[in-house]
């Protein structure tokens, strides 16, 4: 019986020494791959501003975490909004990231507002988690393309729900996110102004 036991105590510590090997090599990982994952994150967000409303200084405003707004049928969280400013210091209007939850997670989304009160354009920065083929097409600009110059006023819908934009094939569910986040994004830019 003690001798049982001692194989126990002894197969436990050969667990817990792996697990430590394990954790120690995961956080080596971790530490040597989060810097450049945030500058990444950064450029790609620069990439984005500069598109939307190209030749402007971006001030980033603060934004309290758990901030939402509402899109046409669901509410939408706001990750970051920026105020963009031309070179004579005019507002020429708002970038507003939203985070709306498509098929399979958020699709991390960048809006551009104008002060005529339609949509510059927008960029899907992240939606790793659609469907590859379906709604990953999210980042095709056959789709993007469709919702600049769209009112910003909380009517931008896919077709299906009686709007103007044309719904990925087979990912319906990812256009209305999208959708959703610009109506958000035009709702929250609005609360700028």
């Amino acid at each position: 019986m003690a001798k049982q036991k001692n194989e126990y105590v002894q197969l436990g510590g050969i667990l817990c020494g792996i697990t430590l090997v394990v954790a120690l090599v995961l956080g080596g990982v971790n530490a040597v791959t989060v810097g450049p994952i945030a500058a990444n994150n950064e450029k790609t967000t620069q990439d984005a501003l500069a598109a939307l409303i190209p030749d402007c200084e971006a001030e980033q405003l603060d934004v309290p975490e758990g901030t939402t707004a509402d899109g046409y049928s669901a509410t939408v969280e706001i990750a970051s909004a920026y105020k963009m400013t031309d070179a004579n210091g005019e507002v020429a209007g708002y970038c507003i990231e939203v985070t709306p939850t498509g098929f399979g997670g958020a699709v991390d989304t960048m809006v551009g507002i104008l002060p005529d009160g339609t949509v510059a354009g927008i960029k899907i920065l992240s939606c790793s988690g659609e469907t590859p083929g379906l709604g990953a097409k999210a980042t095709e600009e056959e789709f993007y393309g469709q919702f600049a110059g769209q009112p910003a006023d909380g009517s931008v819908k896919v077709a299906k729900d009686g709007g103007e934009i044309a719904a990925i094939t087979g990912a319906t569910i990812t256009s209305r996110a999208v959708t959703n986040g610009v109506d958000a994004a035009a709702s929250y830019a609005a609360s700028l102004s």
